[in-house]
């Protein structure tokens, strides 16, 4: 049922009618569509809240990564020498080249060149951590199948236990050296 007016108003003006309807709909519309761009605006600042916690979330998993591969790895490495800055042993060096970790660096350098320069750190000890952090980054790459073989099949090398993140260890002195030889004047010391 119509109201009679409106029946009236469509009878006598159609045109005027249709007009009235289009801006019926047009105004639904506009009506609709603020409506969602108030709830989506609402929604992205949320989600910036959301994204600066999964951002201090990751920071905080970087570090408790550092601290727990200085604890396993680095202290407790035989194939580096205890001083600082670490240094391949020579038992290092004979892993290193046996492994494959030795033609593989060489292989892949100047790409884990480039993704070390993209980190950013302060100091030396800054640039070892974020040298291995590019190591362990890469490490389930198809390029270390053989590096990976290697830890794999041998537990213990040359009478001492070996995991695979030794042998990701001493690529990152090498890497971390690389990076000192390319960037000499560097301000880290």
């Amino acid at each position: 049922m119509i109201d009679p007016i409106l029946q009236k108003l469509i009878d006598s003006y159609p045109q005027i009618a249709t007009y009235f309807i289009i801006v019926l709909v047009v105004g639904f519309t506009v009506y609709k569509f603020t409506i969602f761009y108030k709830d989506t605006k609402d929604n992205n600042k949320k989600f910036g809240e959301v994204e600066e916690m999964l951002f201090r979330v990751d920071k905080g998993f970087t570090i408790l990564n550092q601290i727990l591969l200085e604890k396993n790895v680095i202290s407790k490495s035989c194939y580096s020498d205890e001083n600082s800055p670490r240094v391949i042993n020579q038992l290092g060096l004979k892993l290193y080249s046996e492994s494959g970790a030795e033609k593989l660096f060489h292989s892949i350098k100047n790409e884990l060149l480039l993704d070390l320069e993209k980190k950013e750190f302060d100091s030396l000890l800054e640039l070892e951590r974020s040298s291995l952090d590019v190591l362990m980054d890469k490490m389930n790459d198809i390029e270390f199948k053989d590096v990976q073989n290697f830890a794999f099949e041998h537990p213990t090398f040359n009478g001492h236990p070996l995991t695979y993140t030794d042998i990701l260890f001493m690529m990152s002195l090498k890497l971390r050296e690389a990076y000192r030889e390319k960037y000499p004047q560097s301000e880290l010391g």
